[in-house]
């Protein structure tokens, strides 16, 4: 229940994990990622980890929770404004070497974290987007109003050096954690919803809910019980194809000795119209044996 409390990042996250955050990154080491004591805010979001011998008692117990239940961010797909509230300076899913390239410690660096207050992946975004802007000219002498008013307002001698920092580091996001460009978010809703328009009144009909996009806050992609090196973090593509046609699937799963320790578990898919496609499988014997995973296996095939 402390890890859980703890890692309830947002609104109503308790003072005290405030108060965790700031006493882990003040015992890093100076090797760390994102050195710069303000730009640490998270050791399960960036590329820094605390010294467990210098942490009170019940913080190394959080710590040591999270290692032994594999804690780890994980989803298919996150809505932008998780994305854009992830920090980052040295972003969790970043290649760290290459963040440690670009985040040494530079007037650019320094005019981010001190004149820009930049910290999120959001705050990186809209300075980056300054770059387009109409009348934004590539130099440090730009006398666009963007330039002027950072320079006038935020005490940064070179506007056009900051935002193309801060779009370097943006390009190391991969694009599953890069807010630019498109995700299921922008049409997972409408497509479910012409879906269910499409069998409102085919009788007996359920419609499987295809949208993959994790909603909320950063709280929400957690995931404990995780396995191997890591989570993918290529952006998936789950647009329905235009003009595809209806293929009717039939999937079951099956048990021998169910509930035995030899048990021996199969999944079945039977396509209409399609039965060369059709196909049967055993169950992997790295997964549990029962009738219900064969037919979640099965599901899977179909």
């Amino acid at each position: 229940m402390w890890l859980k409390s703890y890692l309830a990042i947002g609104r109503e996250r308790p003072t005290w994990a405030w108060v965790a955050d700031d006493l882990m990154a003040r015992v890093v080491n100076e090797t760390e990622n994102a050195r710069e004591g303000k730009a640490r805010t998270n050791t399960f979001l960036q590329h820094w980890a605390p010294k467990a011998a210098a942490l009170p008692r019940d913080l190394k117990a959080i710590l040591a929770v999270a290692r032994k239940y594999g804690l780890r961010q994980e989803g298919l797909a996150f809505e932008r404004s998780i994305l854009r509230n992830m920090p980052m300076w040295g972003h969790a899913h970043t290649n760290e070497k290459e963040m440690k390239k670009l985040t040494r410690r530079s007037g650019a660096t320094r005019c981010l974290i001190k004149n820009h207050g930049a910290k999120t992946v959001g705050d990186f975004e809209t300075l980056a987007n300054r770059l387009e802007g109409a009348e934004h000219k590539p130099s440090e002498r730009c006398t666009c109003r963007s330039c002027e008013h950072a320079i006038t307002e935020q005490a940064c001698s070179n506007p056009h050096r900051c935002w193309s920092k801060a779009k370097q580091m943006l390009d190391l996001l991969p694009q599953k954690w890069d807010p630019r460009g498109e995700h299921p978010e922008d049409y997972e809703d409408k497509e479910m919803r012409d879906a269910e328009e499409e069998t409102r009144y085919l009788e007996g009909a359920a419609l499987f809910d295809r949208r993959i996009t994790t909603r909320g806050t950063i709280a929400e992609t957690f995931r404990i019980f995780t396995e191997g090196e890591g989570a993918c973090n290529e952006k998936l593509e789950t647009r329905t194809k235009e003009g595809g046609r209806t293929i009717k699937a039939f999937t079951d799963g099956a048990c021998e000795r169910n509930g035995f320790g030899d048990a021996r578990a199969g999944a079945g898919v039977h396509l209409e119209g399609e039965e060369a496609r059709s196909r049967s499988v055993r169950v992997p014997e790295n997964l549990e044996q029962t009738n219900q995973v064969g037919e979640a296996v099965a599901m899977l095939l179909a």
